[in-house]
């Protein structure tokens, strides 16, 4: 009988640890997105996300462009990689201030295009499906 049951029970027991390894991959990154910080070519920290608080701002200059990166946190602040059915997504709420061209892998170029100031969110999306979404980052364009 305990053979038996150990038979059944260790396929299904490797199918879930299979799983479970693969979340990573497969793009259930979401749910331990807690924060972000937005990075500069030289790996400076310009803005961040803790929970719901933004510490910092983006800016470019008018007819300028900044490429930047996008590192999604857990609570611990280490770096969580989405998985490849995972995209991340940079808005740019007011497009005629600055706009954003997405490089993938959350590096993009924020464009300067008139004086002002807007914001940008960012989501993380798994199928489609947003799982996790920040809130707004200043952008100010001089």
């Amino acid at each position: 009988m305990t053979m038996k049951i150990f038979r059944r029970v260790m396929p299904a027991a490797a199918l879930l640890f299979f799983a479970a390894a693969c979340s990573d991959i497969t793009g259930d990154a979401g749910a331990r997105v807690a924060g972000l910080t937005i990075e500069d070519g030289s790996g400076n920290v310009v803005a961040s996300v803790s929970g719901s608080s933004v510490s910092g701002s983006v800016t470019v200059a008018s007819g300028s462009e900044r490429d930047l990166y996008v590192v999604l946190r857990d609570a611990n602040g280490a770096e969580v990689n989405p998985g490849i059915a995972s995209l991340i997504r940079v808005t740019v709420t007011n497009t005629q201030v600055a706009g954003w061209s997405d490089l993938g892998g959350g590096a993009g170029t924020l464009e300067g295009r008139a004086d002002g100031t807007t914001t940008l969110r960012v989501d993380l999306l798994s199928a489609g499906v947003a799982s996790y979404t920040s809130p707004a980052i200043t952008v100010t364009v001089t």
